[in-house]
């Protein structure tokens, strides 16, 4: 018997024992001796992605016929893509390869069709609970949108509070690396009466690359200097800064 086994975990800090602990339960219990099986592994590859270098090598290996059986943990650990999965079996079939899995609602996939009626329905459910999953994110993005809430990276001199919305910061933790929204107003300040980025930026939590590319961008400097923004996500939460004066904005120095 020729065997390899597969395993996947969608991140690197996810366990991978419990399913190497399954499948060497199995190989042990079927006489199979543990140095004589390949072992295939994608740790920190999501089921849903095909750019996977251990799945692709076995299936390369599949094709070529170089084994009589694979043992995985579960289906998923093979694709959560019902066409990826297909594509498996179909290889596995053609190669005349026996797929055995370890914990899950079918046991084995035999090259003569067993098995694979379940394996298919298995395929089908995870594919549409992987485009349910996609359509309640994008449903979950289009209503944090409409309230105002920011999505994506945070701009420097701003962080997302506890709702998800932008607020500029005013008292930044250095420690942290926070840079102050009014350290960059003052910074570019500085720009525009002749300083250089490099000396502006000695002594912020901020590189000079970060200043250069703020100052050229002329939507983001009226972020900093007019307390304006096209953004209303942006607009919204500057509202503090122009309705306070810059010199009666409190800080913890203050």
């Amino acid at each position: 018997m020729n065997c390899a086994t597969y395993i996947r975990a969608s991140t690197d800090n996810q366990t991978d024992a419990h399913q190497r602990k399954s499948i060497d339960e199995w190989l042990q219990e079927n006489g199979i001796d543990l140095a004589d099986v390949d072992r295939y592994a994608d740790l920190g590859h999501s089921g849903a992605s095909d750019d996977r270098e251990q799945f692709t090598e076995l299936l390369e290996a599949l094709e070529a016929g170089e084994y009589t059986h694979v043992v995985c943990w579960e289906i998923s650990r093979l694709s959560r893509k019902g066409a990826t999965l297909q594509r498996f079996f179909d290889v596995c079939e053609d190669t005349e390869t026996s797929v055995v899995i370890t914990d899950g609602s079918v046991e084995k996939v035999t090259p003569d069709g067993t098995g694979r009626f379940v394996a298919d329905i298995i395929g089908m459910v995870y594919q549409q609970e992987r485009r349910t999953l996609i359509r309640r994110i994008e449903a979950g993005q289009r209503r944090a949108q409409r309230q105002g809430k920011w999505l994506g990276q945070v701009p420097v001199g701003f962080r997302r509070d506890d709702e998800g919305y932008l607020q500029p910061i005013i008292d930044p933790d250095h420690d942290a690396g926070e840079t102050g929204y009014l350290e960059l107003r003052d910074a570019l300040e500085r720009i525009d009466n002749g300083e250089s980025y490099r000396s502006v930026a000695e002594g912020l939590p901020v590189t000079r690359q970060s200043l250069s590319n703020i100052h050229q961008n002329t939507d983001r400097r009226k972020w900093y200097l007019e307390a304006t923004a096209d953004k209303d996500a942006v607009h919204a939460a500057l509202e503090s800064v122009r309705t306070v004066p810059v010199d009666q904005i409190k800080t913890s120095d203050d």
